[in-house]
């Protein structure tokens, strides 16, 4: 089934007038070639700033590192626990621990070592009714095994350079956000299940659900999973949450990449590899910024499937690689990739080309890659 797309830019035009974008969005392009040959979506959209002047595919500098983009930075920025105390955990127990005398000053958690579920009555970790928090890993010796954290009624928070493996107790989440949330910084870090599994034997490696707002996912691995990131738990949950996805590698993954409902999207330089369902499928009026990513390998890289309402998308510059497209219970953007809105974020980002994507994102995604930077 293929959109409409004059009707879907009316549609949104007052949607995005609200949010501050253009419902007039200019004539859009797409090339497709052979399966084995890479294709890609243009529109008259641009970004509000190019790339950095560092070498495109090599190694981010320090600086560059530690500096959020997108929705996260937006306001007054997203901080963590700068600034205020430290320490340093082995253990659930020590985590669990940390968090729970946490006072008024922004708290900085260090984890070094295997973190599980032993001693952890809740089955997950919980960064809850509190702000100024940040969890980062030691090297590249930050594991929790088996256990995730959920972040709920909390206010600048940052989760850096740790890995998440096999988890299957608490809301089986490696990591969940749940409204109110705002000002969530989830960077350098690897988030793994296995397709060896029953498809709910796990659930999602990074979602949110509810008032979530201000959030930016960057430079993470996520990889081997049924069920990989889910936002808007269902078709009513009609929330105007913003997240911004970009530098991530996306793996050896059946679907929900992201799954998006409601709210405002942007998804940049992102190299997905092998997706053996759907890739971005934007649902129930959802507005998403897809520019400069290689989809390689992929079965719908972008759909709106399996809602009452479809999402709506800009495309440029995006490289599509032994790609296929089938029907499914809504609409695809395939087999030639085209804008059905115009929208651009409200921030200033720098971005890279789709052709230099995907060696700047095996360079520069994971745990362990940044840890001089911390």
């Amino acid at each position: 089934m293929t959109l409409n797309k004059l009707a879907l830019v009316t549609a949104m035009s007052a949607v995005l007038t609200a949010c501050g974008g253009s419902s007039s969005g200019g004539d859009n392009s797409s090339s497709s070639l052979s399966s084995s040959e890479a294709s890609s979506s243009e529109s008259s959209g641009s970004s509000q700033s190019s790339a950095g002047s560092e070498p495109t595919t090599g190694i981010l500098s320090c600086e560059n590192a530690n500096r959020i983009q997108g929705f996260a930075a937006m306001g007054d920025g997203t901080t963590g626990g700068a600034g205020g105390t430290e320490v340093t955990v082995t253990s659930g127990q020590e985590l669990v621990a940390a968090l729970s005398n946490k006072g008024s000053e922004p708290l900085t958690i260090y984890v070094d070592g295997t973190i599980t579920p032993d001693g952890v009555s809740d089955g997950k970790f919980n960064i809850k009714d509190m702000n100024d928090v940040s969890i980062i890993g030691v090297e590249d010796r930050a594991l929790f095994d088996g256990i995730g954290i959920k972040i709920t009624r909390a206010h600048n928070v940052i989760i850096r350079n740790v890995t998440m493996r096999y988890v299957n107790i608490g809301d089986k989440d490696h990591i969940s956000l749940e409204g109110p949330a705002t000002h969530i910084w989830i960077d350098h870090n690897t988030f793994y299940n296995s397709l060896d599994s029953e498809k709910d034997f796990y659930d999602e490696l990074v979602s949110g659900k509810r008032s979530v707002d201000n959030v930016t996912i960057s430079y993470n691995i996520l990889r081997d999973s049924w069920k990989t990131s889910l936002w808007g738990s269902s078709d009513s949950d009609n929330f105007e949450r913003r997240i911004t996805f970009y530098g991530n590698h996306w793996s050896n993954v059946n679907s929900r990449l992201p799954l998006f409902r409601f709210g405002q999207a942007h998804i940049f330089n992102n190299y997905y590899q092998t997706v053996l369902s759907t890739a971005i499928n934007s649902r129930m009026g959802a507005t998403i910024r897809i520019e400069g990513n290689v989809f390689e390998d992929v079965q719908n890289p972008i759909v709106a499937f399996y809602s009452e309402e479809v999402g709506y998308w800009d495309l440029e510059d995006n490289l599509f690689i032994d790609v296929t497209w089938t029907e499914g219970d809504g609409v695809t953007a395939g087999p030639n990739p085209e804008s059905t809105v115009s929208y651009t974020p409200a921030y200033d980002y720098d971005k890279l080309s789709a052709e230099d994507t995907k060696a700047h994102v095996l360079n520069n995604a994971g745990a362990g890659v940044i840890t001089d930077c911390l």
